[in-house]
């Protein structure tokens, strides 16, 4: 049985690359749908860059001139988002879109710039700059309320370090606003597929979202402080600081890693996944490794009734019922990507069942052990499909099954080794019973013996004496009468007239016990 679990994992090898081809094609259909609709979108809040330029001399009083930009974050940043998810369908493929709509407000503190030369800073070509990992999820033309006044954004964004895509607004001249907070505005419709995430760009970061999906995946660099998750959907809120992130609210681009700063936000972010619970390739990459778990089980239901009804089965027997639970999985994939999963698994064991029992009516002989198979199958089946439906109590709810088998076979182990051990014990009972009454019987046959053999003696010295007093001469004629006893040997008159008439009579064939006796005194007997 061994033999045969490890060969059928070739079979389920391929039903698992199956799925895994599957899983792969429906990923690529998802790209392909991400491509045109916005894929995972992380969102940074709005960065202020201030252009710079330097001036010094060398040794040689050649000036030298260098350009870049101050970079500074804002003091608090607000976002408020709604999402609605939808689906899209690329062939029999469905994936997971979303639209949000984000409100983003906060302030900037009074712009230091000590570590700059007054004459260095250009303060009439600041730009304002809100990352969007693709801008091709944007799906309005927006613009930014920058100190009560309204600025238009456009696509683009100069060279901050901490994204290198999104939308931008050319700021008016910031030369009389760079002592006081600076507050501002804007909104962001923007369309992506399935994952949103926030860069903390603030000292503090506060994120607060309505979203109409109900199986939302948290995750990140930080956790919602307070989340309630319904059937209509969930509402979450992230309150992150700064000192949780690794790069500072203001530095020079000459100041800063260019390679490692993006690598930093990345990692700094936080925010939702939209997940389906289980998803059908993923329900039937668990069914396959509980695979063989199952097939075993089969197995023992199978030897079982080998076992207590005097039934015997070929090991091909029990490959075709292993064949037959391979075809299960495939069954399963193929009909849960047009009918669902609920249908597909209710129909794909069905099927199997359906199958295995008949092959049990056959092979077992009877409608009751295709019953009994149909019966186990069945529960074996129920349980699996619980087991799928659990998100987070799977792998528990496995290994109490494998105990609770292995206690089970166990038990049946030690029942069947008890009735054996009962049957061994009755016949070594009825064995020395038998023995005993043997051994009665052969006293009884050796006395009996003895008994006749002494008779046989008594009577043969009485019947040579009588021999020895009875013989006589007769005519021409001898009769030998070896052994005859006159109650043994009757002769007729016919006997008679033969002797008679000189006949001569030889009766060497009889028996030693009988003697012979002359019933004439004319008899001639040897």
């Amino acid at each position: 049985m061994t033999a045969l679990a490890l060969g059928l994992l070739v079979p389920l090898a391929w039903v698992f690359e199956i799925v895994s081809e599957r899983a792969s094609r429906r990923d690529a259909a998802s790209a392909d749908i991400a491509a045109t609709w916005g894929g995972a979108q992380y969102v940074t809040g709005p960065v202020l860059a201030l252009p710079c330029n330097v001036v010094r001399t060398d040794g040689t009083g050649r000036a030298e001139s260098t350009t870049f930009r101050a970079v500074f974050l804002p003091q608090d940043l607000q976002i408020d988002g709604s999402l609605r998810a939808d689906k899209r369908s690329r062939g029999i493929f469905d994936v997971i879109v979303y639209h949000v709509q984000l409100r983003l407000a906060g302030r900037f503190a009074p712009l230091v710039t000590d570590d700059l030369r007054a004459d260095a800073v250009d303060w009439d070509h600041a730009t304002l700059n809100v990352g969007v990992t693709d801008p091709r999820g944007l799906t309005q033309r927006t613009g930014v309320t920058w100190n009560g006044q309204t600025v238009p954004m456009t696509g683009g964004v100069s060279d901050v370090g901490l994204f290198a895509a999104g939308v931008h607004a050319d700021l008016p001249s910031l030369a009389r606003q760079s002592a006081m907070a600076i507050p501002f505005e804007l909104t962001l419709e923007l369309n992506g597929t399935r994952e949103l995430r926030f860069i903390p760009d603030a000292q503090q970061t506060d994120v607060t979202l309505a979203a109409t999906w109900p199986h939302p995946s948290f995750g990140g660099h930080a956790l919602p402080d307070t989340r309630q998750i319904g059937a209509n959907g969930f509402t979450a809120h992230w309150r992150v600081q700064d000192f949780a992130r690794p790069f500072p609210s203001r530095w020079t681009m000459t100041q800063v890693n260019r390679e490692q700063l993006p690598q930093e936000a990345l990692a700094s972010a936080f925010g939702l996944m939209l997940v389906q619970p289980v998803d059908v390739y993923q329900q039937a990459e668990r069914a396959v490794k509980y695979a063989v778990l199952f097939i075993v089980l089969t197995f023992l239901v199978f030897f079982l009734w080998e076992v207590f009804h005097a039934a015997l089965l070929h090991p091909v027997q029990y490959t075709f019922v292993g064949f037959a639970m391979c075809v299960f999985y495939l069954l399963l994939v193929s009909l849960s990507e047009h009918a669902g999963f609920d249908v597909a698994y209710i129909v794909s064991a069905g099927v199997t069942m359906a199958l295995i029992a008949g092959y049990a009516r056959s092979v077992l002989g009877g409608l009751r052990a295709a019953v009994s198979v149909f019966a186990a199958l069945a529960t074996l089946y129920s349980f699996l499909y619980l087991l799928l439906r659990l998100e987070d109590y799977a792998l528990l709810a496995g290994s109490n099954m494998d105990c609770r088998m292995t206690r089970l076979h166990g038990v049946r182990r030690g029942t069947r080794q008890n009735r054996l051990e009962l049957r061994r014990g009755r016949a070594l009972a009825g064995r020395r019973c038998r023995s005993r009454f043997l051994a009665l019987d052969v006293d009884r046959a050796v006395l009996g013996e003895r008994h006749e053999r002494a008779d046989r003696r008594q009577r043969g010295r009485e019947h040579g004496a009588d021999d020895a007093r009875g013989q006589r001469k007769l005519g021409d004629g001898a009769i030998a009468l070896a052994d005859a006893h006159p109650a043994d040997v009757a002769l007729t008159d016919d006997l008679a007239q033969l002797v008679q008439n000189g006949a001569a009579i030889s009766l060497h064939g009889f028996p030693a016990g009988l003697v012979g006796h002359l019933m004439r005194p004319s008899w001639n007997h040897t």
